[in-house]
């Protein structure tokens, strides 16, 4: 039998037959690594089978005295898992994140969809001071960004940046209530 830096040598030359005893031999490691990470039977499925494409696109990369190949293929799977769970989160905030380019729209109003006024009392006021003075001033007063810098004597990068702080902190505090915004 060979070994396994043999094989992926075989693979790195293009040999289908490596490419699938690699499949074999990491496939439920890479799926259960997954699988706990995002909870989730088909998604963790799905981004296996992710994976070993990854792998083969990839193989040529991988030098095999630097670091175990298991460790590579986890480095890819965290990767991935990394990205999917970036884009969800993309798409759970879509809504605020219009909400920043139009600041007519006040979160409140997007928020009180999902919950009643009582969660969004109680969620900001798990925020620090800094978080709640800027989500209440930038969303529900509808204040410009430039506004809250003065008033909370911070730069508008500052206030950008603890803004967004603050909105991951609240989403947090949102979901520990069952509230998905």
């Amino acid at each position: 039998m060979a070994s396994e830096i043999e094989i992926i040598k075989q693979a790195q030359a293009g040999y289908d037959a490596a490419f699938e005893q690699l499949y074999n031999s990491y496939h439920q490691a890479i799926f259960s690594y997954i699988y706990y990470r995002v909870g989730e039977q088909r998604l963790a499925e799905d981004l296996t089978g992710d994976v070993f494409v990854r792998m083969v696109s990839k193989i040529d990369t991988y030098i095999t005295d630097e670091r175990p190949f298991i460790a590579w293929l986890y480095t890819i799977a965290g990767n991935l898992v990394r990205d999917h769970v970036r884009r969800q989160q993309r798409i759970t905030w879509l809504p605020l994140q219009e909400q920043e380019e139009d600041e007519k729209e006040n979160l409140v109003k997007t928020v009180d969809k999902k919950l009643t006024q009582e969660h969004m009392l109680e969620a900001l006021d798990q925020l620090t001071d800094d978080q709640r003075e800027v989500i209440i001033l930038r969303f529900i007063e509808g204040e410009p960004t430039s506004t809250v810098a003065e008033a909370v004597g911070n730069t508008v990068t500052g206030v950008k940046a603890l803004q967004r702080r603050a909105l991951n902190a609240l989403k947090k505090q949102l979901q520990q209530r069952g509230v998905y915004v």
